[in-house]
């Protein structure tokens, strides 16, 4: 288990890098893949196509870039914590399935994205005994998961899901998270410089 194809260390920082799971390394790290920050500046990392093992925390982390879900990840003495911006498709993917998930088992999560017509389009997978888990939350059943509204922002008809996302977040921390061997979640202003990414 654990991250395909790679032996990992005791902590380790991911994230999720257009459909890989992504972790930072040097420049002379074999199949490094060269990335381009928004100021120009280049950083490298390793691609997976997916890391599993036992969910132990779950965590909402606030910093000046935005708000990130922290999925820390165990697996046979190796601790993961993946990371993805809060309110995404990455991250609907885990909310969703959040009821349907088994605290006591593996998990292995898989994101994939392709570009359709210059866009991207992302998803995020679970699975568990090799079976895939299956929204809970879903258009056709709701079950109280607020839909996005459009709202319009300067002029501009946008999609917004502050109440969804309330609704996950409230699900989160009362349910889902007193699972976990009574780890709370915790949000926290994280300082640039502490940013694994």
């Amino acid at each position: 288990m654990g991250l395909s194809n790679d032996s990992a260390g005791n902590r380790t920082f991911l994230k999720i890098s257009d459909g890989k799971v992504a972790k930072r390394c040097d420049q002379s790290t074999p199949n490094a893949v060269e990335q381009t920050k928004s100021d120009g500046s280049k950083f490298y990392e390793l691609h997976y196509s997916s890391v599993s093992g036992m969910i132990r925390d779950v965590k909402k982390r606030v910093h000046n870039f935005g708000t990130d879900l922290c999925i820390t990840i165990e697996d046979k003495g190796d601790v993961f914590e993946l990371q993805m911006p809060w309110s995404s498709r990455y991250s609907s993917g885990f909310f969703n399935r959040m009821p349907n998930i088994d605290v006591s088992k593996p998990v292995k999560f898989t994101p994939w994205m392709k570009v359709e017509d210059g866009k991207k389009k992302t998803a995020l997978y679970l699975r568990q005994d090799d079976e895939d888990i299956d929204f809970f939350w879903t258009k056709a059943n709701p079950g109280g998961c607020p839909p996005m509204v459009q709202i319009t922002v300067k002029g501009q008809k946008v999609w917004d899901d502050t109440e969804r996302q309330e609704f996950y977040e409230k699900y989160l921390v009362d349910v889902f998270v007193p699972k976990l061997n009574g780890v709370t979640v915790e949000e926290t202003s994280t300082p640039d410089d502490d940013l694994p990414f």
